[in-house]
């Protein structure tokens, strides 16, 4: 029913139907939204949450390492529901070092399959995959169709506003055990500008970063990641963005990279409270993070 309220989300047309039929599965089911930026693909997302979650257990996949929701910016999530009242546990993060996929396509795919693959581990009867807003041009169809085509979802949810993803899903309409849900764009999709979107990732940045602190990661035995800096100079990481990660690359704590000394072997970085003995490898991100900039300028991809 279009225009229905439940909670705080404004349901659109053939949201209704797609959770009838997710709660009349008798094996899991893996949903992969996709659609342009500003579709509604999250709010859509939150729904299926929502209505899944009593009922059985239910994980939530965030994709879009710029507008996260789950974890900061320059992260992939996941958050299990475990399909009573109690509330989700920790979440599962991903570091692919950027706020875009451009120029990190393996880190974001990779990401992804991992966190879709930890939600099978732990028993998840329905995933919710909320893709990144790359659609467009043939690098935007590319990409999703990599990333469909390595996730594997059961079931195909479409945003559009007309006919603009018939492409991509002429790739799909064929594949067995997948079905695709055509939806139009909800009424209740609200459009942002860039200035929003950047001013949402540093507040999203600050508020992560509020309680962190000056600490010491010993390097020896740890393997390194991502674009890994000059560790001989003692400022070739200075202001970098890493992440810490545990034996499985999933992230325990971001890091705002200071000196590191002596000849390579301790990084001091800027982060909340953390373990140094549970770390197994760091990666280094592709951003730089001045908290005490103006606003619009607390990320750059240069020192």
């Amino acid at each position: 029913m279009r225009g229905r309220i439940v909670a705080t989300i404004r349901i659109g047309e053939g949201w209704e139907a797609l959770v009838a039929a997710l709660l009349r599965a008798d094996a899991p089911e893996r949903v992969y939204v996709v659609g342009a930026t500003d579709s509604g693909k999250t709010m859509l997302c939150r729904y299926i949450v929502d209505e899944t979650a009593p009922r059985m257990s239910t994980a939530y996949v965030d994709c879009d390492t710029g507008q996260s929701r789950i974890g900061p910016p320059t992260t992939e999530g996941m958050l299990l529901y475990p399909g009573s009242p109690e509330p989700p546990g920790l979440p599962y993060l991903r570091f692919i070092g950027s706020t875009s996929p451009g120029g990190h396509f393996i880190q974001t795919l990779t990401g992804a399959k991992r966190l879709v693959e930890k939600a099978a581990e732990l028993g998840a009867g329905t995933t919710v995959i909320d893709s990144p807003g790359l659609v467009s041009g043939g690098v935007g169809a590319e990409f999703q169709f990599q990333m469909i085509d390595l996730l594997h979802p059961t079931r195909l949810v479409v945003l559009q506003r007309g006919r603009e993803l018939e492409r991509l899903l002429a790739n799909f309409s064929r594949r067995p055990a997948m079905t695709v849900h055509r939806i139009p764009v909800s009424s209740a999709a609200v459009a942002r500008t860039a200035v929003e979107r950047r001013r949402y990732r540093e507040e999203r940045l600050k508020a992560y970063f509020a309680d962190a602190r000056l600490q010491e990661v010993p390097l020896s035995g740890l393997g390194l990641q991502g674009r890994v800096p000059d560790l001989k100079n003692p400022r070739g990481a200075a202001r970098r963005l890493v992440s810490l990660n545990d034996p499985e690359s999933f992230t325990l704590a971001l890091g705002i990279a200071g000196e590191v000394h002596p000849q390579g072997r301790v990084l001091e970085v800027v982060a909340p409270p953390f373990d140094p003995a549970a770390i197994a490898s760091v990666r280094f991100g592709s951003i730089y993070l001045d908290l005490a900039a103006e606003p619009g300028h607390v990320e750059s991809c240069r020192p």
